[in-house]
This record gives C-alpha cells, sequence and structure tokens, in this order.
C-alpha cells in the first residue's frame, strides 16, 4: 500500500509543479551585454542588428524580474519606449556594466526579439535603464498589469518604509505590495470622482461688487 502511494505522488508530482510555475509571463525583458571572439563558445551567442553581426552574452546583465515601475513614452518611428526603474539587484548590475563596458553595447529584447540597443557612453548609477523604441502600444497595456508607473508608485508609497526611490521594493512580495498599493490608490481616486458629480461642485460668489453687510442694513433702513 504504501509503494502505490509512493508511486502515486510521484506521477503526480509533474501536475504540481505545472499548476505552481505553469504561470506564462507575457512581458519578458533581457538586457544583454557585448561579448567578444575570445569568450567560450557556449557563453555568448550572435545577432543581427542592422545588418552587423553582433556577439552578446548569453547570460543578461538584468531582466524583466529587476523591474519595479516604469514610464512609457512614444518614440521618433511612432513605437514606445519605456523608462525601467530598477530595484537594488538590477541597478547594481547595471552601475557596474556601465562603468567596465564604456564604448561597447547594451541590447534590449523584449519577448525574445531585439527591440533597442545602446552604446555605452557613461556610468548609470540612478537605476534607471531607458528602452529608446520597438515596443507595440499593446504591450504598454500589458506591463500596465504587471508593473506600477513610475510616478504612481512614488505617491503611493508615500507614508511606507519605500516612500522615497532610493528605498525600492526588492523582492516580489514587497513588488507586489507595492502594486497593489497604486492599484488602490487608483480605485480610491476613481470612487472619490464618482462621489463628486459636476453638480456638486462648490457654488461660485454672485457677480458684481461686495458690499459689507453693515452698509446694506444701513440703506434698508
Amino acid at each position: 500500500m504504501r509503494r502505490l502511494l509512493w508511486l502515486l505522488s510521484l506521477l503526480l508530482l509533474p501536475l504540481a509543479s505545472c499548476s505552481t510555475f505553469g504561470k506564462k509571463e507575457k512581458v519578458l525583458i533581457t538586457v544583454f551585454s557585448q561579448g567578444s571572439d575570445l569568450d567560450s563558445p557556449k557563453s555568448v551567442f550572435r545577432r543581427n542588428l542592422e545588418g552587423k553581426e553582433v556577439i552578446l552574452k548569453v547570460i543578461p546583465e538584468f531582466t524583466h524580474k529587476s523591474v519595479v515601475a516604469f514610464h512609457p513614452f512614444q518614440a521618433n518611428d511612432g513605437s514606445y519606449g519605456v523608462a525601467l526603474k530598477l530595484d537594488f539587484k538590477g541597478s547594481n548590475a547595471l552601475e557596474i556594466v556601465t562603468r567596465t563596458h564604456q564604448g561597447e553595447l547594451l541590447v534590449s529584447m523584449v519577448n525574445g526579439a531585439v527591440v533597442d540597443y545602446v552604446t555605452i557612453d557613461g556610468r548609470v548609477a540612478d537605476g534607471i535603464f531607458t528602452i529608446w523604441r520597438g515596443l507595440p502600444e499593446e504591450l504598454i497595456t500589458i506591463m500596465d498589469k504587471e508593473f506600477p508607473r513610475i510616478q504612481a508608485l512614488t505617491s503611493a508609497n508615500k507614508g511606507t518604509p519605500f516612500d522615497t526611490m532610493d528605498m525600492l521594493p526588492s523582492t516580489s512580495v514587497e513588488k507586489s505590495e507595492s502594486h497593489d498599493r497604486v492599484k488602490d490608490a487608483a480605485k480610491e481616486e476613481a470612487k472619490s470622482k464618482k462621489r463628486k458629480k459636476p453638480d456638486e461642485h462648490d457654488p461660485e460668489p454672485p457677480a458684481g461688487s461686495v458690499i459689507p453687510l453693515s452698509e446694506a442694513l444701513n440703506e434698508s433702513r
């Protein structure tokens, strides 16, 4: 009997794993630094960038898992770009690679496709990395469900341990709680707007000059 239960548990384990870890992520952001021919063939891969083959390191410098918040904007080519605010781990990786690999490339991939690249021209110490182009509007909509906006996060975190952008959530639980605070703040703002109907605004003062009450009483006598 025990042997039968043991076998059943082995058979059910993959199903449990699939249900627990089978959530498919809709936004996969990976940022890769440049490799070289001197690197081990197993540690690099090649991509074509505007007609030129570039060698990139297999292990990304950081991914979407380090994103705390974002700010979208429209690029010159009609697509969208995003400024990404990174957590401590991502910020540290960005600072190191921009300090030690100046003149080299950082290539951004979203959902497996190259969307943008930049040449490192200086150290980035504020934890903000920008993808300047290449994102469709639909992806921005999806990102809004996955990450809070930078400005909304700053407002929602007032009065919490993450009140400043120097103290950011780093664990998945902290990031989820911060995102929930942003959602709750947005819901409360929407409720407040509904409670105050257009005809419920403060009354405007009557037109004309203001007459002191004492003068008005004298005139009435």
